[in-house]
């Protein structure tokens, strides 16, 4: 266990985190929110990202063999694209009446845990290691307990760049385009349209 969190947290300092910046730092930017709620979304992803390790690492020791050779990435990727472009929608029309902001705020807070998961379902290779290892467990149990240590190992330097530094730096960024939510709002929208489109179609791999 301590090993795969070593390399949880070698990964998440890493590849993971650039991973993170067409998705989850374009939402955080584009919403008018503070460093509170920016580390409370962080957090949202991340423990989507972590469940998805869960299930695959605790499946791979249930059935005694690693899941990789029987996932289909593409059909991963068609759930991520779906999440992204839902999370798009919301964002394009949040705040815009009032009386559904809270509505699409609490979708939205969803929204971010979907793409977290669907993010974690497409296996990397130091997660494909570990659900190799569940496998050799033999044991759902363990299997758990391995994609917990590696997830939780994955997640604490996003959470602190995204959650804590991002959610600093950001108030900055919007204060100095108050006035302005609105276009911020829309053009973090049509990022996501599109990193979903090419996440869809093969063109971009995250």
């Amino acid at each position: 266990m301590l090993a795969t969190f070593i390399i949880g947290l070698s990964f998440g300092a890493g590849a993971c985190m650039f991973t993170c910046i067409p998705t989850l730092g374009v939402m955080l930017l584009a919403q008018d929110i503070g460093a509170k709620e920016t580390a409370l979304q962080t957090l949202r992803f991340n423990l989507g990202r972590m469940s998805a390790y869960m299930l695959l690492t605790a499946t791979s020791g249930f059935i005694g063999a690693s899941l990789v050779g029987m996932l289909k990435v593409s059909h991963a990727n068609y759930i991520f694209a779906v999440m992204l472009f839902i999370s798009a929608i919301l964002l394009w029309y949040k705040g815009k009446v009032s009386a559904c902001s809270t509505a699409r705020n609490k979708q939205l807070r969803a929204g971010l845990f979907g793409i977290g998961f669907s993010l974690g379902l497409r296996p990397c290779a130091p997660l494909a290691g570990v659900m190799a290892a569940s496998g050799v467990t033999g044991s759902a149990l363990y299997g758990l307990l391995l994609g917990l240590s590696f997830g939780a190992g994955a997640i604490v330097i996003p959470q602190l760049v995204f959650g804590y530094g991002l959610g600093r730096a950001g108030a900055e960024i919007r204060s100095q385009l108050r006035g302005r939510q609105q276009q911020l709002a829309r053009t973090g929208a049509s990022i996501l349209a599109c990193v979903g489109v090419g996440v869809g179609m093969g063109w971009i791999t995250l």
